[in-house]
């Protein structure tokens, strides 16, 4: 007891309070309409926990796998429900919650509803279009986040783009990501960012949270100022199962803070590896180019080596000797041919001389200068010249005798 009043633990007062919801008989089978937020449904146990909002309020509920079990569908985020169950206490959390034994369907949420309208407005207005898509800068020297300053997504991006080895700079415009006025906080926040011109391009960050948290970002407003903003846009609100309107305007869109830094900058390592392997690839292609261009060199001055009045004087200079060793040829031949002709006749003729047939003991008689061939017409006391190999002798005709 301190000063009259019992003191509690957290614990106590949490079950204190639960009991006192659980023996609260009108409390103890109720029925509440409203739309379902911050839906998630763990098929690991089976359990389905979820909001219902309206207007004025919020409240956490949760049904058990063996009631989910029950259910011909799991309902959807936006949709408009009437639930049966019973108020209670989550003591670990103090968060009150209605324990959901049933669930049935009465149409879409009007937060769903009026979400849907305008993400069909901004859709036909050209906000979502895939050909305003910009591309993201290959080395900004300076991006600009746009996050809460307390936030885990600020350190996650900062981690991130230090161990990729980013040397550029980042520039935080701080703002509000969650609960009333996010929406402008964000807005404000790009608005600055803008006028000051300083960065290549932009990250709208946040580490997650449930639909409810998350509502900042399908603001519409924020969405006219993300497609009109002069630098590309990353949406990096760590969920994935919902798709925020900041997701469908943005330039790219992140599952994390953390993946968008790697929208923004290479990682050094792998750049090394592609420095390298362009090098390689560059050298390569550079000795295959020498090597082409020393093979048509070769060619080309073999080409022009045929062609050159040098060679064209060489070649005929070895014609030229050739055709004069042929004509040498072809006259000594000639001359060895005549000069066995010659030859021929000069035996030939050496048969046919007198003075050959001398030398071998015949003589030749002449008559008044003629041959003598016969005894014909000899007469006695006629001058006889008989001529011998070496010389002539002279006689006179005595006699003579015939063969007849």
């Amino acid at each position: 007891m301190a000063g009259g009043f019992r003191v509690l633990t957290v614990s106590q007062l949490c079950r204190y309070v639960k009991a006192l919801l659980e023996e609260r008989q009108e409390l103890g089978d109720i029925l509440v309409k409203g739309e379902i937020t911050n839906l998630s449904y763990r098929q690991s146990s089976g359990h389905l926990y979820f909001s219902l909002r309206d207007d004025g309020g919020l409240v956490r509920c949760v049904m058990f796998s063996r009631y989910v079990q029950k259910l011909p569908d799991i309902p959807e985020e936006g949709d408009f429900v009437l639930v049966r169950g019973a108020a209670s206490l989550y003591e670990r959390d103090g968060a009150f919650q209605v324990v959901t034994y049933d669930i049935q369907p009465l149409g879409e949420g009007q937060g769903k509803q009026s979400l849907d309208a305008l993400k069909k407005r901004l859709l036909s207005e050209g906000l979502f279009a895939p050909e305003h898509k910009r591309p993201m800068p290959r080395f900004p020297h300076t991006v600009g986040v746009i996050t809460s300053r307390e936030g885990a997504a600020l350190r996650d991006i900062a981690k991130a783009f230090r161990l990729r080895g980013y040397a550029g700079r980042l520039i935080l415009y701080p703002c509000s990501v969650q609960g009333e006025g996010a929406a402008a906080s964000i807005l404000r926040a790009l608005r600055r960012l803008e006028e000051e011109g300083l960065c290549q391009a932009v990250i709208i960050a946040r580490g997650g949270g449930s639909a409810e948290d998350l509502s900042a970002f399908d603001d519409e407003a924020l969405a006219y100022g993300v497609y009109n903003c002069p630098v590309p846009v990353v949406s990096a609100v760590g969920h994935e199962i919902d798709v925020s309107i900041l997701d469908l305007v943005a330039d790219a869109r992140a599952a994390t803070p953390t993946a968008a830094a790697g929208l923004l900058s290479p990682d050094r390592e792998a750049l090394r590896q592609r420095v390298l392997g362009s090098q390689t690839s560059l050298r390569a292609r550079a000795l295959d180019q020498v090597r082409r261009r020393k093979l048509r060199l070769l060619e080309e001055t073999r080409l022009l080596s045929a062609r050159s009045p040098r060679q064209r004087l060489e070649k005929n200079r070895q014609r030229l000797g050739f055709l004069v060793r042929l004509l040498v040829d072809a006259e000594r031949r000639r001359i060895g041919e005549t000069r066995g002709r010659t030859l021929q006749l000069l035996r030939q003729l050496e048969l046919l001389n007198p003075a050959a047939v001398m030398r071998k003991g015949y003589a030749i008689p002449m008559v008044e200068g003629r041959v003598l061939t016969t005894v014909k017409g000899l007469s006695p006391g006629q001058k006889l010249v008989t001529l011998v190999a070496d010389g002539e002798i002279v006689s006179t005709v005595e006699s003579w005798k015939g063969n007849v």
